[in-house]
């Protein structure tokens, strides 16, 4: 009962203004920021200019010739890419270098080759796509008119009769700017809540306080547990109003297993809460608090708080993996857009063993303590 009764006590800490800004308005307000601001970066469009191809065909290889002549047609026809034919005393190379054309191609009895425009890199890039498939198709056709010389007839492009057919499927669900933000804007509040957990036996001594809740029939152990469970279960309400405002506010994209995302933030919370109260009794008073925060920050930037790591290498790649955030992050992703709970039991896992490190820290140093 005394458990339940401090446990309540903390939960009143709802009443406070700044608290309901922070934990509230400050999420919503930066998952509509980043998510905005950084759209680009996860759905962005880039303009395609003109793709204007130079070409030049000894005629050494028939087959290469005829098949040559179908690709151009299809890829005019569909992409509306233009083809020019080289004329006499025109330099190919001179003319792509001179940004008149995206690329030149040079076929004779050696092969296809070519020589692309590097300040058009997207058309480019493009171009060199078509022309690889290109090439893989006519060495497969190369191979076919081996065992069968009908097949060195048939066309490349897929018309109904190829022998070369091509099947796609649907890709893999990615987030978008606000499905990203969404997660990691809320993982990284949960974080800044040890600053919250680091308070919790401070402000008592502070105000002076903890002389009575010791004279108090309460014992030690009961006041930790109560502060424990009324600020694990007020974060973890306000985390679930902010899951809920960036799911139908934003429409920010959560999965189809809610249970374990939410099992995922809140071993997260308990996490934070553990960070907060084992540094709490390792170190005192503004020095707590500073760690505290220079953890958090660290934890934010290498953890993809404010940008996605999963591109980054280096240093940057091998610093994330030690950051918390980076753990619920990458578990959330793989939850919700792969289906694998396996990176989520690891995350979990996680947390809930540091967290029981770090409790069993402020314990032991609570039990050698006068006060709290």
């Amino acid at each position: 009962m005394n458990v339940l009764r401090i446990a309540l006590k903390e939960m009143k800490i709802v009443r406070e203004p700044r608290m309901l800004v922070f934990m509230l308005a400050t999420p919503v307000l930066l998952i509509l920021i980043l998510g905005t601001a950084l759209s680009n970066a996860f759905n962005g469009s880039t303009t395609i200019g003109e793709i204007r191809v130079l070409y030049h065909n000894d005629g050494a290889e028939p087959a290469l010739t005829k098949q040559w002549q179908a690709f151009m047609q299809e890829a005019e026809r569909s992409s509306g890419i233009v083809f020019d034919q080289v004329e006499e005393g025109m330099d190919g190379g001179r003319e792509v270098r001179n940004n008149r054309y995206t690329g030149y191609v040079e076929m004779d009895g050696q092969g296809i080759r070519y020589e692309g425009n590097s300040r058009s890199s997207m058309e480019n890039g493009i171009v060199q796509g078509m022309l690889s498939a290109f090439t893989d198709r006519y060495r497969l056709s190369a191979e076919a008119a081996k065992i069968d010389p009908a097949y060195e007839s048939k066309p490349l492009v897929d018309d109904g009769g190829s022998y070369v057919l091509e099947s796609s499927i649907q890709g893999a669900r990615q987030p978008g700017s606000l499905d990203y933000f969404s997660i990691a804007v809320t993982t990284m509040i949960i974080l800044y809540s040890a600053l919250t957990a680091g308070g919790l036996i401070d402000s008592e001594r502070k105000r002076n306080t903890a002389q009575r809740l010791l004279a108090s029939p309460v014992t030690k152990a009961e006041i930790f547990a109560g502060k424990i469970i009324g600020t694990l279960a007020i974060n973890a309400v306000f985390v679930i109003i902010v899951v809920l405002i960036s799911k139908y506010m934003f429409n920010a994209y959560w999965g189809e297993n809610p249970i374990m995302v939410f099992l995922v933030l809140f071993t997260e919370i308990l996490f934070a809460l553990s960070l907060g109260l084992g540094i709490s009794y390792v170190l005192k008073g503004n020095a707590a608090g500073a760690v505290i925060m220079v953890i958090i920050q660290l934890a934010a930037f290498f953890g993809g708080g404010y940008t996605p790591v999963a591109s980054t290498t280096g240093f940057m790649r091998e610093a994330a993996t030690y950051s918390p955030l980076h753990w619920s992050n990458e578990a959330l992703l793989q939850l919700i857009y792969s289906g694998s709970g396996s990176a989520a039991m690891q995350a979990m896992m996680l947390n809930i063993g540091f967290s029981i490190l770090l409790l069993a820290i402020a314990m032991i140093s609570m039990r050698r303590r006068e006060g709290l």
